[in-house]
Parts: C-alpha cells; structure tokens; sequence
C-alpha cells in the first residue's frame, strides 16, 4: 500500500517560518533587555533542537531503508545524511552564540547570531526542497503505511522528552493547517501525544504565543527575512 507522506510538507513549512519569525524576534531585542533576550533566546534553542530530532529521525528510520529498496537512488539519499551534517553544524554555531546573547541581550553577539540563523535558515532551505522534489516522492512509492507510521512516531518522541515544548511544537506545525490537514495529522499521530494535544495543547500553544509575541502578529510579508541578514 502507498504511503501519502504530506506531513513532511507540513513539517517542513513549520520550520521554515519559525527560522524566519526568529529572525526577526531576535532583531527586536534591546540591548541590555536579558528578560527578553532569555524568552527569543530559549525558543530558537528549542526550534534548533527540534529540527535536529526530525533530521535523527530521518537518519535512523527513512534513509536505512531507502538505501536498501532503493539502490538506484543512493547517490540522492546519501546527499540526505550529507546535508544533515551540514545542518549539524550550522545548529552547532547557532547554539554557540544564542546561549551567550540569551544571558546578555549584547548587541555585539546579536550581530554574530542574526546571520548564523540566516545562513541556517538558507542551508536548510535547500535541503528540504530538495528532500521534496527528489525524496519524498521515493518515501510515498518505497515506505509501508506501518514504516511511516513508525518514523511519525520516532519523531513524536520529542513530545515525551519535552512535554511542554512538544506541545507547543505541535501548536507551531499545525498553525495556519487546515482542518482537514489537521485531522489527518492528528489522526497518524500516536494516541498519547494526540490525546495530550487536544486536552492541553491549544492552551499551552497560545500562551506560549501570548508571551513570545504578545497580542498581535508581525507581517513578515512587509518584512522579509533577508532584511535580517543585513
């Protein structure tokens, strides 16, 4: 049977907007302001870190198997691990400075770390338009619906390690879904962590929302994230 994998999709379309509406919280930050500098700084470590989840879940259920059914393709899910120790490092040097700049809000490191999550945002870009067009494809033809289901599941283990912050990473990958989209990924999304979501997710999400980015939401249309990396 053929396994639909849209969530990569989703998930994927999550990450790309958290880079870019980390950007521009970090930009926002006063100098001096460490309440502030410590709340942007902890969410880009948790962005960074949940990234890093997806791309070990990737490596220890999806590619093993690619690799086996699909040996034509090596060369393109090789170039898959490759990236991901590309990325690896990029989180590395993200992590780096964000842990400094959370405790001092210095204008000096903020300057360091807007473009170490510029270049980031831009490397992983790549990759996942890539892992689209060439490799998504090959999970939908080669993949059981029980093999994606345990991959959903690997990558749901965030939400055990993390309670909270998985929560609220499940508020960030299905805000802006719709509800059709949002039923299907719930649906394949392992019974305790779906329940978990719909009886405290909404509530832990928006709060979350309310103290990251108080009552209004910026247009990043009318602020691109390419101003951030000047």
């Amino acid at each position: 049977m053929a396994v639909d994998a849209f969530e990569m999709a989703i998930l994927h379309a999550a990450f790309r907007r958290e880079l870019d509406n980390s950007l521009r919280l970090i930009h926002d930050v006063e100098a001096g302001d460490t309440l502030r500098s410590g709340t942007v700084g902890r969410r880009v470590a948790f962005i960074v870190e949940a990234l890093h989840h997806h791309h070990a879940a990737e490596d220890e259920v999806i590619w093993p198997k690619l690799i086996a059914r699909a040996a034509t393709r090596e060369l393109d899910i090789t170039r898959m691990a490759d990236a991901h120790r590309e990325i690896a490092d990029c989180i590395a040097r993200v992590r780096s400075i964000v842990a400094s700049w959370s405790a001092s809000a210095d204008p000096r490191l903020a300057v360091q770390l807007v473009p170490a999550v510029y270049d980031f945002r831009t490397r992983l870009d790549e990759h996942l338009a890539d892992e689209e067009r060439n490799i998504v494809p090959l999970i939908n033809d080669r993949l059981t619906p029980r093999e994606w289901r345990q991959f959903l599941a690997r990558g749901g283990r965030f939400l055990v390690k993390h309670p909270k912050l998985g929560l609220v990473l499940a508020g960030f990958v299905l805000d802006g879904v719709s509800p059709e989209d949002k039923r299907r990924f719930l649906a394949n999304v392992p019974p305790p962590q779906r329940i978990a979501f719909r009886l405290f997710g909404r509530r832990i999400y928006r709060g979350y929302w309310a103290k990251l980015y108080g009552s209004s939401r910026f247009n990043l249309t009318a602020w691109p994230a390419e101003r951030a990396a000047r």
